[in-house]
């Protein structure tokens, strides 16, 4: 009885918690890069060429490209609006759709101290974000965790690339002045990941990776288990 309890509780988080709310998060990301296309092609559209005249005679002097401020005499337009403004948009995205796979779970580790009555909250443990709830529920619950798996050792890549965007602004090397040769390994391996000048640029399909990564990696967790238990 209480292992068919515990198969129940992992589907019904599983099935109607995780994939009522994933479809959202799916649809959010479809939304990001929309608009990340869009501001793109607005740039391409809208962009303006000024040409610059002798104040006496009138003569041509040289043209220079202007686009929401920005002129190509300081900037590199073609790099800030292809390149960096989109990035700045899906690295947004990409803390929200991390917080939002670390919230499923701390929810399911929730649901399993509710039901069983562990004295231990995900609080009580060290750590925080995934691999505290991660860790709570091998722990404390007893589940397999996946760990070896190639799902989370993706995860752990994607966390190295959140955090970089959280701590050092998406910046390469940190205050000291060290790279992360992990992170630009990572993004060797991954076709919509970029090294710009300075920092990490994010292309479109990355977040639509990751949202398939945790997928996946949840599919695991939630098959394993209730294989295991039944």
């Amino acid at each position: 009885m209480a292992l068919l309890k515990e198969v129940e509780l992992m589907r019904n988080w599983y099935e109607q918690g995780l994939y009522g709310s994933l479809e959202l998060i799916e649809s959010f990301v479809s939304g990001i890069e929309k608009q990340a296309i869009e501001s793109i092609k607005n740039y391409e559209q809208n962009k303006e060429t000024i040409i610059l005249h002798e104040p006496d005679d009138g003569s041509f002097i040289y043209t220079i490209d202007v686009h929401q401020g920005l002129t190509d005499q300081t900037w590199d337009l073609n790099i800030i609006f292809n390149e960096y403004f989109p990035s700045l948009q899906r690295s947004s995205a990409l803390l929200t759709v991390c917080g939002y796979f670390e919230h499923e779970l701390n929810k399911l580790c929730i649901l399993y101290q509710k039901e069983y009555s562990y004295q231990l909250s995900p609080a009580d443990l060290n750590g925080k974000g995934i691999d505290r709830s991660i860790n709570y529920l091998e722990k404390v619950v007893g589940l397999d965790s996946q760990k070896s798996s190639d799902e989370w050792s993706q995860i752990k890549s994607i966390q190295k690339i959140r955090n970089l965007l959280v701590h050092q602004s998406g910046k390469l090397h940190n205050q000291k002045g060290n790279l992360s040769q992990e992170v630009i390994n990572y993004i060797h391996k991954i076709d919509s990941l970029k090294k710009g000048r300075t920092e990490i640029i994010i292309n479109e399909g990355f977040l639509a990776h990751v949202v398939s990564i945790y997928k996946g990696y949840l599919d695991l967790l939630s098959k394993k288990n209730q294989d295991e238990t039944r």
